[in-house]
């Protein structure tokens, strides 16, 4: 596997909360969902805690972008298991799945504005950024609205993305109006909302197939509460110690835990 990564000077922390509601919502599920976690990043080590009600830790990723390796761990459980990082397609290689693989593609049109509208968070300047995007064609339907502030400013990057993910709308903008098998093939106007979003409330309609699947909408709001470049200490990415190793840990779940 061959790992990119863009190195940092600056450490990085951001704790991040994220709610996630659904129109039509499972049987005995939660209803809205609060989730917070905190990223860090220090030079080619990356950071993710997902946070319990108390604030500790629950479920927290290591990643060596260097390496492209990393520990998953469940704190509740003492236990980790070893990861390798997402490994990332270029859109040079998008024609051949495509050709291979026509019946997976889902062709996709994406179209993002700048409102022209500035505020000022943790002492830098945002821009507003509203990407909509639809199924092309005779595609099923659906809709997806992105509207975000967005300023100058790394990102947590827990993934090791390489540098080409930051000009690509395939990963800078992203759908879940096609899903694994399911490749979505962007067709993008607009400028990229590019980097760290602040502010973020994403609308997904989706359209349903008859009774099977009804249609429903999905709508999450995250928002930055906290960033700091203040310097990182080594340890906060060393493998804690006395946990066991599981290597079946979590399996199903992405190995980032992003």
């Amino acid at each position: 596997m061959i790992v990119i990564s863009i190195i940092c000077k600056a450490d990085m922390t951001e704790k991040v909360r994220k709610v996630i509601a659904d129109s039509k919502p499972s049987p005995n599920a939660q209803n809205p969902v609060a989730l917070r976690s905190v990223y860090y990043r220090r030079e080619g080590m990356r950071r993710k805690d997902s946070l319990r009600e108390d604030g500790t830790p629950s479920i927290s990723s290591i990643a060596n972008c260097e390496t492209g390796t990393g520990f998953l761990i469940d704190m509740s459980a003492g236990e980790y298991r070893s990861y390798e990082v997402t490994k990332f397609i270029s859109a040079n290689q998008i024609p051949e799945y495509v050709q291979k693989h026509p019946q997976n593609v889902v062709q996709v049109e994406s179209r993002t504005i700048e409102t022209g509208e500035r505020k000022t968070f943790f002492g830098h300047e945002a821009k507003h950024f509203i990407t909509t995007i639809k199924p092309a064609g005779n595609e099923n339907g659906g809709e997806e609205v992105t509207d975000g502030w967005y300023i100058d400013h790394e990102r947590p990057d827990n993934n090791c993305s390489p540098e080409f993910t930051r000009r690509d709308p395939f990963y800078v903008i992203g759908t879940m109006l096609s899903t694994y098998p399911k490749v979505a093939q962007f067709h993008h106007s607009g400028p990229l909302p590019t980097g760290l979003a602040v502010k973020v409330t994403r609308t997904i309609k989706f359209a349903g197939n008859g009774n099977s699947t009804p249609a429903r909408t999905l709508t999450s709001e995250e928002i930055v509460e906290d960033l700091s470049d203040s310097p990182l200490s080594p340890s906060l990415f060393q493998l804690p110690s006395g946990l066991r190793e599981n290597s079946k840990l979590l399996r199903g779940q992405p190995s980032s835990h992003d």
